[in-house]
């Protein structure tokens, strides 16, 4: 019987497995392909964004004015208060509610400006949709305010959910329309 030395004993390595070399190069080949492809030939336009130059400058002005206006509503350097009388919920009732009108008239007049295409036409419709979600929000919130019922003001979940406010401030910062962002509770004030 022939007896092995243990020092002599040499493993052998293991041979890479040709189709294991394959597949990686494919997963480095697509990946190589997907980021060309995101940097020479994908669509620079954002999903929001309006091709209608005029419309993004009108808008932009519309909305600026507006904020002017809900920003001379009340002087917010009294900051919050914690447990309201029920005069002063109807007071702040009163300023949401003239901050909406506001909003709501912002809306109407931005909505109106022509846009040459479809595309946009359809991209405007879904942020007037969006909008029009948010002023019934503020109306629920200052109906619930006049019924003395102190809660905080709260947002329609869209689908994905997040806040409605989500889609329009991606739609205004696409569009780099920030003065139609969606205003905070008071009006003047943004959400944070």
């Amino acid at each position: 019987m022939m007896m092995l030395d243990p020092e002599t004993l040499v493993e052998e390595p293991a041979k890479p497995r040709r189709w294991v070399r394959a597949l990686l190069a494919a997963i480095v080949l697509l990946l190589a392909a997907m980021w060309v492809y995101a940097f020479v030939f994908a669509s620079k336009k954002g999903v929001y964004r309006v091709d209608s130059s005029e419309w993004r400058a009108n808008a932009q002005t519309v909305c600026t004015a507006a904020q002017e206006q809900r920003l001379q509503l009340v002087d917010m350097t009294a900051g919050y208060i914690a447990n309201p009388t029920n005069e002063q919920m109807l007071q702040r009732a009163d300023v949401v509610d003239k901050a909406t009108d506001i909003v709501e008239q912002q809306l109407d007049d931005i909505v109106a400006f022509p846009v040459p295409t479809d595309r946009d036409r359809e991209l405007i419709a879904s942020f007037e949709g969006f909008y029009r979600t948010l002023i019934s929000d503020r109306r629920a919130y200052t109906s619930r305010l006049r019924s003395f019922d102190l809660e905080p003001y709260r947002e329609t979940l869209l689908t994905k959910g997040g806040p409605v406010t989500n889609a329009l401030t991606d739609f205004t910062s696409g569009n780099n329309v920030k003065a139609c962002a969606p205003p905070g509770e008071l009006g003047g004030d943004t959400p944070g």
